[in-house]
């Protein structure tokens, strides 16, 4: 049987586990949710854009560009003619995820198409906001 000492304790580790029950968000990127939170804005968010991109895929749209373009010079020595356009290399996004504002990236990588979210954490009343990020990635 319980004594007095043991039904406190018992009661105190029933009400605290719910607390632990849940599981982090971890911050992956790999959706809009789980979005990596930025340190830096303007220019230099870019350049923290491009080393999550490098740490995570060991790629980055730059690196896609270039491959896109020595697959098109390739194409053209050994004088295949292409029809159509080429599929683009990346592509980027500011994405509205509640009151914040996301940057979305996908580019192509030789094991297929990755995509990225990172969490600018500038809200969504930043006037000028979308307008000064797609300037800034379009650099």
């Amino acid at each position: 049987m319980l004594t007095r000492v043991h039904i406190p304790i018992f009661c105190a580790v029933f009400a605290i586990t719910p607390c632990y029950a849940g599981k982090p968000v971890v911050r992956d990127g790999s959706s809009i949710e789980k979005a990596i939170p930025l340190k830096q804005r303007g220019t230099r968010a870019v350049e923290e854009e491009m080393m999550w991109m490098k740490k995570i895929y060991k790629y980055t749209p730059i690196q896609s560009t270039r491959d896109a373009y020595a697959e098109a010079v390739r194409q053209i020595k050994v004088e295949k003619k292409k029809e159509g356009h080429a599929p683009d290399p990346w592509s980027h996004a500011t994405l509205q995820h509640g009151n914040q504002w996301c940057s979305y990236w996908w580019f192509r990588t030789p094991r297929g198409k990755k995509e990225i979210y990172f969490d600018t954490g500038i809200p969504i009343s930043t006037p000028g906001e979308v307008a000064r990020q797609e300037s800034t990635h379009a650099q």
